[in-house]
């Protein structure tokens, strides 16, 4: 069951697949430079999609209209790079991959630790996939098909009331995992966070451009 809407009941019986990440493990996350480093947002994509400017752009699992908090995270910092600044038109000219500098300056790179374990839907290949009736669509789609894959979030977080959110293999660096947590019972008192780079400094914006330029993508 690729693109089109969620079905009411999780297709297994065993319900989606959950995995754990273990206390101790560090993860990486891009967020604007006035947030806190494990500061959830819930703002809906509608607002996001209504107001970019404003709210930034959406994201793959989104709520609608603020149904409930998230943070997103890499599993690397490249990977964390590439979610947050791989997007719309810097990626759809293969040949003229370009992020504008004032971009990322607005934008900070925070280093995240698990104090406590974090119970994720497993939505990487096909066995996680398959557990909720879905393929790659779900984690590689095109912007384009945001509004459906929130609604697939938010049939998943139905069928996985427990979990504290899904990961998955990222789209624009698909050798490492993205993941976006919850917090329905409390994920941010099981985190540590700080700021390693705020990309408004000159070091830490020559830092982002060399992360970058290993992304194939330059600053102007």
């Amino acid at each position: 069951m690729p693109r089109g809407t969620p079905p009411r009941d999780c297709p297994s019986p065993a319900g989606p697949k959950i995995d754990r990440l273990p206390a101790g493990r560090v993860l990486w996350r891009i967020h604007g430079s006035a947030r806190g480093s494990i500061e959830f947002r819930s703002t809906g994509a509608e607002q996001k999609r209504n107001d970019p400017a404003t709210h930034g752009l959406e994201g793959r699992f989104d709520c609608q209209r603020g149904e409930y908090s998230y943070l997103y995270l890499g599993e690397t910092r490249q990977a964390a790079f590439a979610e947050a600044f791989l997007r719309d038109e810097v990626v759809r000219d293969p040949a003229a991959r370009f992020v504008r500098r004032d971009k990322i300056q607005r934008a900070a790179l925070s280093r995240v630790e698990l104090a406590d374990e974090l119970r994720l839907v497993d939505l990487r290949g096909a066995t996680g996939l398959t557990r909720v009736g879905q393929d790659s669509w779900l984690t590689s789609s095109e912007e384009v098909d945001y509004p459906l894959t929130q609604q697939w979030a938010g049939a998943i977080r139905r069928w996985a009331p427990d979990a504290d959110g899904f990961y998955w293999m990222a789209k624009r660096d698909n050798v490492h995992f993205a993941a976006i947590v919850f917090d329905d019972h409390d994920a941010g008192n099981h985190m540590d966070g700080r700021v390693v780079h705020r990309f408004s400094e000159s070091r830490s914006l020559a830092y982002a451009t060399s992360v970058l330029s290993r992304l194939n993508v330059a600053v102007s």
